[in-house]
């Protein structure tokens, strides 16, 4: 079963492909999905370039010596042809990486499925395996009370042969 596992896994990764770029197409063509494409992208450049950005951009950068350097430019904004292109780029992965994370939560699922029947039946084998050893103990312990009391019995009957063996030398010495 583990071969048709992988089988169907390569077959949706060599398929997440294909339909990534039928994605980022869409994207590009749907009135809807372009305009909120652009504006989530330029969105997430203006936050880029305000966390990368090493100085506010109205303050002159100071040397150590005081004197005034040159001023930062402002950093170029995106246009909506490289904002639309970066928003079906990412898309476009996004896809790819949600088909392989769904299939790496499928396999793990399926591989914890049956770690949870090997676990059982291990119970299982295990309560049986308790069951038979405290059987054996028991038959155990019986032969062992068995076998004090034939030692018992032997005892007895030694001391009975031993007695009449006596009273017969007895008997014959005199």
């Amino acid at each position: 079963m583990a071969i048709y596992v992988k089988a169907f896994s390569l077959v949706l990764k060599t398929v997440s492909k294909p339909l990534a770029k039928q994605v980022k197409e869409m994207a590009k063509s749907h009135p809807f999905l372009r305009e909120l494409s652009i504006s989530m992208a330029l969105k997430a450049d203006s936050l880029y370039q305000t966390i990368m950005s090493p100085t506010p951009l109205n303050e002159p950068i100071i040397s150590s010596g005081g004197r005034r350097m040159k001023i930062p430019k402002k950093p170029p904004v995106m246009t909506e042809d490289q904002a639309l292109q970066a928003a079906g780029d990412f898309l476009a992965e996004a896809t790819v990486f949600g088909i392989a994370g769904g299939l790496v939560w499928w396999e793990q699922s399926k591989s914890a499925e049956k770690d949870e029947k090997k676990a059982v039946a291990a119970k299982e084998e295990r309560e049986q395996l308790t069951t038979m050893i405290a059987l054996q103990q028991r038959t155990l312990q019986d032969v062992t009370e068995v076998l004090k009391e034939f030692e018992q019995n032997r005892r007895e009957t030694s001391a009975v042969l031993e007695e009449m063996q006596r009273r017969e030398r007895e008997r014959d010495s005199r």
